[in-house]
C-alpha cells in the first residue's frame, strides 16, 4: 500500500466512519479496512498517519488501536494461521519509526503504540531489534536533560513492558544472555534517572510539600524504575545492582518513612504514593527471598519503616494492594533466620492488635462482596487461592510468627478470641462481626504447621 495523499484521506476516512454510531457506514469501513489490512505495508501507512500532526487526533487514536491489532495479528502469525506476515522490509522500517513517534505523541495514542513496541519487541527483542535499547537509552537521557517526564514516563513504561519477560520466563541460557545485554546497557542509565527525580522529589518535600501536579509524574517515574529494578533483579542479584545496592535501599525506604502532604490529600495523589510504596514492599520482599544475606544489612531499617507504615494505613479497600504487599514483606521475615525482630517486648502483642486482627476483621467492602457475589467472596479467602486478600495475608502473617514463637501467639490470640467473643454475646445482632473474626483466628492457626497443631485452652 503505497502512501500518498490519496491513501492518506481514504485510510482517514475509513478510521472517522469506524467512530459512527451507524452500523452501515461502520461496517463497511471495516470492511474496507480488512481488505487494505491485505495488502503489503498497511501496517506502515497507519503508522504514518498516526504520525500525521494535520489529522484529527480521534482519528489517529484509532488508527493507533487499529495498527496494534494489526501487528497483534501479523507480526508472527501462528503456524496454524491463514494471515500472512509482515514483511521484512516492511518491518525494519516500522521499528525505525515507532520509538520517536510513540514519544512525541499525545498520552492515549502513547499508550497504543507502546503497546504495539511490546508487541514488537516480545518476538524481536534483543537479537532481531539490536537497536532497540541504545534509541530508549539515548532518548531517555535526552528527556531526563530536557526535564520532560511525559517522555521519560513514556519510555521507562516501555522499558518495564519489555523487560516483565524477566519474572516469568524459565531460567535458561538465552534468558540469561538476554538479562546481560539489558543489565549491561540499562542498569546505569536507570539508577541515574531514578537518583535524579529523587533529588527533585526531596527539594520539592524540602521546600514546603510542592505541587501536585508537578510531584505526580515524579511519583509515577519513581513507581517505573521500582518495577524495572524488580524484573531485572528477579533472576538473580545483578553486580551492578549489589554494587549500587546503598542508593537503591536507602531511596526505596524514604518513600516507606516519608509522607507527602501534597499528594497524599487527595484520592488520586495518596493512590500514586501507595502504587510506589507496594512496589518497594515488592522489591524488598523479593530480595528478603533470595539475596537474604546481601539485604541484611538494611532489613531492620525496612522492617521499622513497614511497620510503622501498615499502623497508619487505613482499611479503604483502595489501600489494599499497599496492605498485603506490606505485610507479605512482614510475613517472609517472620519465617527467616531474622524472626528475632519479633523477639522484643510487646512487639508480638502490638503486630496481633494493630495489623492482625484489623485486616482480619469483616469491612464494608467484604459486606458488599459477600452479598453481590458469595462464591467470589468464598474464593478469596480459600486455602490456595491465587488472590492475596487483607484477611488471607494478616493470618498468614500470624501463622508466619507462630512459627517460632507458637506459645505466645496461642495465649496472645486466645485472649484476643474470648474478647470478640464476649463482644458479640452482649449484642450478637450488633457484633455479629466480632464472631467471624474470632473464627477466622481459630481457622487460620489450627491448621498443621512445622511444629504441629496450635491448640487452643
Amino acid at each position: 500500500m503505497e502512501w500518498n495523499p490519496q491513501n492518506l484521506q481514504t485510510l482517514s476516512d475509513c478510521f472517522f466512519n469506524t467512530l459512527s454510531p451507524l452500523p452501515e457506514p461502520r461496517h463497511q469501513a471495516e470492511a474496507i479496512l480488512s481488505d487494505f489490512s491485505q495488502k503489503p505495508n498497511y501496517g506502515l501507512a497507519v503508522l504514518r498517519l498516526v504520525a500525521e500532526p494535520n489529522v484529527a487526533d480521534q482519528i489517529r487514536q484509532a488508527a493507533s488501536v487499529n495498527f496494534k491489532n494489526h501487528l497483534k495479528v501479523r507480526w508472527a502469525p501462528a503456524p496454524n494461521s491463514d494471515e500472512p506476515s509482515i514483511m521484512d522490509a516492511e518491518k525494519e522500517q516500522i521499528k525505525a519509526l515507532i520509538v520517536s513517534l510513540m514519544l512525541n505523541a499525545t498520552p492515549k495514542i502513547q499508550g497504543q503504540l507502546s503497546e504495539a513496541l511490546v508487541l514488537i519487541g516480545k518476538h524481536d527483542f534483543p537479537r532481531l531489534w539490536p537497536t532497540l535499547l541504545p534509541e530508549l537509552i539515548a532518548s531517555l537521557q535526552k528527556a531526563s536533560q530536557a526535564g520532560d517526564y511525559a517522555s521519560i514516563n513514556g519510555i521507562l513504561g516501555t522499558a518495564n513492558s519489555i523487560f516483565k519477560k524477566f519474572r516469568y520466563e524459565y531460567k535458561t541460557n538465552d534468558l540469561l544472555l538476554d538479562l546481560k545485554y539489558c543489565l549491561d546497557n540499562f542498569a546505569a542509565p536507570l539508577l541515574e534517572i531514578f537518583l535524579k527525580t529523587a533529588n527533585l522529589i526531596d527539594a520539592a518535600a524540602n521546600a514546603g510539600g510542592g505541587d501536585s501536579a508537578a510531584l505526580k509524574p515524579l511519583f509515577e517515574s519513581q513507581r517505573l524504575c521500582c518495577r524495572i529494578f524488580y524484573s531485572l533483579n528477579f533472576q538473580e542479584l545483578p553486580e551492578f545492582f549489589e554494587d549500587h545496592m546503598n542508593e537503591w535501599m536507602n531511596e526505596q525506604r524514604k518513600y516507606l518513612a516519608t509522607s507527602y502532604p501534597a499528594l497524599e490529600s487527595s484520592p488520586d495523589g495518596l493512590a500514586l504514593v501507595d502504587e510506589l510504596r507496594a512496589a518497594v514492599c515488592e522489591n524488598i520482599n523479593l530480595y528478603m527471598e533470595k539475596n537474604e544475606e546481601e539485604f541484611q544489612a538494611y532489613l531492620n531499617g525496612f522492617a521499622l519503616a513497614v511497620w510503622n507504615l501498615l499502623t497508619s494505613v487505613s482499611q479503604a479497600s483502595s489501600r489494599d494492594q499497599l496492605a498485603v504487599t506490606a505485610i507479605k514483606f512482614l510475613t517472609t521475615v517472620s519465617t527467616s533466620v531474622h524472626h528475632n525482630l519479633f523477639a522484643g517486648d510487646g512487639v508480638i502483642p502490638q503486630i496481633c492488635q494493630g495489623i492482625v486482627i484489623p485486616n482480619v476483621r469483616l469491612r464494608d467492602e467484604d459486606e458488599e462482596l459477600f452479598d453481590m457475589n458469595y462464591i467470589e467472596f468464598i474464593r478469596r479467602d480459600m486455602e490456595g487461592s491465587d488472590l492475596d486478600t487483607r484477611r488471607r495475608i494478616a493470618c498468614e502473617l500470624l501463622k508466619g510468627i507462630a512459627t517460632n514463637y507458637k506459645q505466645q501467639v496461642t495465649n496472645l490470640v486466645s485472649v484476643q478470641i474470648q474478647n470478640l467473643l464476649s463482644s458479640f454475646a452482649t449484642n450478637p445482632s450488633v457484633n455479629w462481626k466480632d464472631k467471624d473474626c474470632a473464627i477466622y483466628l481459630v481457622v487460620s492457626l489450627a491448621t498443621k504447621k512445622a511444629g504441629g497443631y496450635f491448640c487452643f485452652d
